[in-house]
């Protein structure tokens, strides 16, 4: 196992991101302190991945780890083998490679993800992390 450190004080706000995607219907603000990139995600009302974010990874299915925080709306998701889960605000979430995911109801998905946010969303990642 790997240990990761932290090695330098560093404070950045999504106002100014390092880098902002904007997909089909969703908003991916990234910054990177220290050595590590956070993302915010906003994924608006009927925003799915297989629809939305496929053509750019070229995967059937997402193939990113996830690891993050839903600050508000809803997310399903639902992994290869048929298992379903929803995220809802104040939930923490980890999500392993091989799945789909939409936002349900009316309002937008916001969450802020700490592993997997530099690569999503970026034109053919196939789910390969990356730090820009």
């Amino acid at each position: 196992m790997s240990v990761t450190f932290v090695t330098a004080l560093a404070v950045k706000s999504f106002d100014v991101p390092d880098k902002k995607r904007c997909p089909d219907n969703a908003e991916f603000d990234l910054v990177t302190v220290d050595d590590y990139s956070v993302a915010r995600l906003i994924l608006g009302p009927g925003w799915r991945w297989s629809e939305s974010i496929r053509p750019l990874e070229q995967t059937e299915q997402c193939q990113h780890h996830h690891l993050g925080f839903c600050i508000s709306g809803e997310m399903e998701v639902e992994s290869s083998d048929g298992l379903r889960s929803t995220i809802h605000a104040n939930d923490t979430y980890a999500i392993p490679p091989g799945h789909d995911e939409w936002v349900i109801g009316s309002a937008a998905f916001v969450a802020v993800e700490f592993l997997g946010a530099a690569s999503f969303g970026r034109r053919s990642s196939r789910g390969v992390h990356a730090r820009t």
